[in-house]
């Protein structure tokens, strides 16, 4: 085995019931090869004139058109964007296969993904959704996992089409071990496909601690906003909560603003998970990769030992402080964590292991997604 650095990530530590790394974006859709945007081809763009220079119009790719617009609407001119065409027959399970090449292309630098299929109407409905989407989460879910293994993490989100309308149909997530998966089934036009342009959009223009739903960031939608079974978001209000806590990210509105705001950034897992959301992914994902890149330094290097065989003092001195400077400087300083601790236990068999064990602490911002208030008259404010 060549010499690497393993991390082994826990995945219940909050007791739940170099470079600063980019966050680039990346999405997968149906659309129609042009000239210059082969189907199957990998491009960058950084705006809508970019799109255009590739052959690609609201005329001759509508429905591609629209979810590009639609991103560079919400990120703005000059976000990067790696975006590949499929056609109208790919399945979900057969574009997972397609992101290996957009993955590879854009040199591993996609953190966050977006999958639309433009629905053809004749697939069939399992569990309230298109079948093929619950494939692609299987599918996503396990090459999200083995581009991890590569550093090369991202997280998806994905397009529930085709919703039937009966939240009992709906397959309950949040007891599924999707936790690199959302879901969004709803949209600005009534269609049967999420509106995945619009939200990959949103999530490119914010930091990666920061969940989709924050109200200060504004609304995502002006006007009316959907469901993916073509009824208004309005018609299920006393359901909200219900579709919410089957893991799905819907719109919502708040009385006395305009506008609809997403409803969460779940994913498909346990709700005890410290990754059910696609914001403590994404932290999670650069910490690992400012740690790698902090450690890849020292890797293969001589450490010295005392009499007893134990790591020199003053070598976890220099290691510890080296990874911690480094999530501090990039991430804890830039509010993406509180805090983070570096330990290296000095009484390790290094002699005869050839292997160094670190445990990396990372305290996480919080997220006020319950707000409770006491509110009453009194007869003394001074009490």
């Amino acid at each position: 085995m060549i010499p690497k650095i393993i991390f082994d990530i826990a995945e219940n530590g909050l007791s739940l019931s170099g470079d600063g790394v980019q966050k680039v974006p990346g999405i997968i859709l149906t659309g129609v090869g042009t000239d210059d945007a082969a189907i199957g081809t990998s491009h960058q763009v950084f705006s809508m004139d970019g799109v255009a220079d590739l052959g690609i119009t609201q005329e001759n790719n509508p429905f591609a058109f629209k979810h590009l617009n639609e991103f560079y609407s919400e990120a703005g001119t000059g976000a990067e964007l790696w975006f590949m065409m499929v056609s109208d027959a790919t399945t979900y399970e057969q574009m997972v296969e397609e992101l290996r090449k957009l993955i590879s292309d854009a040199g591993g630098r996609i953190r966050i993904l977006g999958m639309l299929k433009k629905h053809q109407g004749t697939e069939s409905i399992t569990e309230g959704i298109d079948q093929d989407v619950k494939a692609g989460v299987i599918g996503v879910q396990s090459l999200a996992e083995e581009f991890a293994k590569l550093y090369m993490p991202f997280r998806v989100v994905i397009s529930g089409n085709a919703w039937s309308g009966q939240i009992a149909d709906l397959f309950d997530y949040r007891t599924a071990e999707y936790d690199r998966v959302n879901m969004l089934i709803a949209n600005n036009d009534g269609s049967p496909e999420a509106s995945i342009g619009l939200a990959m959009g949103r999530l490119a223009r914010i930091p990666v601690q920061r969940s989709i739903a924050r109200v200060k960031d504004g609304s995502a939608i002006d006007l009316q906003a959907y469901f993916t079974d073509g009824s208004k978001i309005e018609d299920f209000t006393d359901s909200w909560d219900a579709i919410d806590a089957l893991g799905y990210t819907f719109f919502r509105t708040f009385t006395g603003r305009s506008g609809y705001y997403f409803t969460d950034d779940k994913t498909l897992c346990k709700s005890d998970s410290d990754f059910s959301s696609l914001a403590r992914g994404l932290v999670m994902d650069e910490a690992v990769l400012v740690a790698n890149n902090s450690l890849t330094e020292e890797l293969s290097d001589e450490i010295p030992v005392d009499g007893n065989g134990n790591i020199h003092p003053a070598i976890i001195k220099s290691w510890q402080s080296n990874v911690e400077n480094d999530l501090i400087n990039l991430m804890v300083n830039a509010l993406k964590l509180n805090g983070a601790e570096a330990f290296i236990d000095t009484n390790q068999d290094i002699l005869t292991t050839d292997t160094l064990a670190i445990t990396l602490r990372l305290q996480p911002v919080g997220y006020a997604k319950q707000i409770e208030v006491k509110i009453g008259y009194t007869t003394n404010l001074q009490q």
